[in-house]
Formats: structure tokens, C-alpha cells, sequence
């Protein structure tokens, strides 16, 4: 099953003033993880039940959960340090 990434508006307005190149790294990633969004490679538990975490390079990290039932990867916070 392939997954559709959700950026919930958290998320969206974490992003305001996200360079370019960060950018392009959190949608190569999203693809990624949504083609499998349990693979440890892209990801890790948080601790948290049903959340994740996932790298973006040297730009930060998204928080996320996967939702089976809809068939989304929701993204609930993108932390960068720009």
C-alpha cells in the first residue's frame, strides 16, 4: 500500500522561510517514507504511541503518524534550524 503525504497546518507554518534545498530533501523524503513509512532506514519510533520521526538531511527532523485507515502519512511538526 502506498501511502499520500498530510501536512497538517502546524506543520505548514513550520515552514515559512524553509530554503529551497530543504524543501526539496522533506519531498524526496515524504516519498519516501510513504512508500513505506515503517522502514527504519527513513525512520524511528518517538516513544510516542503511533508518532515518528524522520531526518531531513542537516536541515532538521518531521514528526509524523501513519494513518491506515486514510491512507496518509500525517506530518504534525517539521523542526529545521534555519
Amino acid at each position: 500500500m502506498s501511502f499520500r503525504p498530510y501536512l497538517e497546518p502546524g506543520a505548514l507554518r513550520q515552514m515559512h522561510g524553509l530554503p529551497e534545498q530543504a524543501f526539496d530533501m522533506l519531498v524526496t523524503l515524504l516519498a519516501r517514507i510513504c512508500d513505506d513509512p515503517y522502514d527504519p532506514v527513513f525512520s524511528a519510533p518517538t516513544g510516542a504511541p503511533r508518532r515518528r520521526v524522520a531526518d531531513v538531511g542537516d536541515f532538521g527532523f518531521i514528526v509524523f503518524a501513519v494513518d491506515e485507515a486514510a491512507g496518509l502519512v500525517r506530518v504534525f511538526d517539521f523542526v529545521w534550524t534555519g
